[in-house]
């Protein structure tokens, strides 16, 4: 058991490292969906539910960190291709922050809440619940920090969040069909993990 915890590390950096390429390929390979005609909508957030839901809070907000880092410094990560600081002060930066909260909310779920249905009734079903609200959660603060920032962004203060926060409203179906089908592909995920032997969560380092 010792030997195996401590192999757990190596592998889940390069879990870390597939979803860095996930996230790249939902930014700029995958064609994106036109809710709205000149307003394109990319599957960064299904990839960020993803690593949150399969990881946890720590190791997700890790991921995440290095999808930043390797943003500022200039590798194209986020949508058209765009990367170096001046993604992180665009009209749009606010929602890149705010993918955060996605990471806390489903990340925290994962690891404080979901181990305790272990053994209940209706496992499955809770397991969906929990997982779409922590995620619907993230999605809304994540709308939130976009609308605050557009809103200083175009200099009329916080006047203007509601407007833009509201406006938010025709992006969430789509946006909740992505948390559903990523609590999906973390199931498919777990069990291929189940079958490797691997626990799906890192920091399972026990004698």
């Amino acid at each position: 058991m010792r030997a195996k915890s401590k192999g757990m590390p190596v592998f889940y950096l390069s879990l870390g490292g597939l979803f860095c390429a996930l996230f790249f390929l939902a930014s700029n390979i995958l064609p994106p969906i036109a809710v709205i005609p000149g307003v394109p909508i990319t599957f960064q957030v299904l990839v960020v539910a993803m690593m949150a839901g399969l990881l946890g809070f720590k190791f997700g907000l890790t991921v995440l960190g290095t999808i930043f880092l390797m943003t500022a410094v200039g590798i194209p990560m986020m949508s058209g291709f765009s990367g170096g600081p001046a993604a992180f002060v665009k009209p749009t930066a606010g929602y890149i922050v705010g993918w955060l909260f996605i990471v806390l909310t489903v990340g925290l779920w994962r690891d404080k809440v979901e181990p305790k249905l272990a053994g209940r009734r209706h496992k499955g079903l809770l397991r969906v619940a929990g997982f779409m609200t922590a995620g619907i959660l993230g999605v809304v603060l994540c709308y939130a920090c976009g609308a605050a920032w557009l809103s200083l962004y175009n200099g009329i203060g916080l006047s203007g969040f509601w407007a833009g926060f509201l406006s938010n409203a025709v992006f969430f179906p789509v946006d909740v069909l992505k948390l559903a089908a990523a609590h999906l592909l973390c199931q498919a995920m777990e069990r291929i993990l189940r079958r490797l032997g691997v626990p799906s969560q890192p920091g399972y380092a026990k004698n």
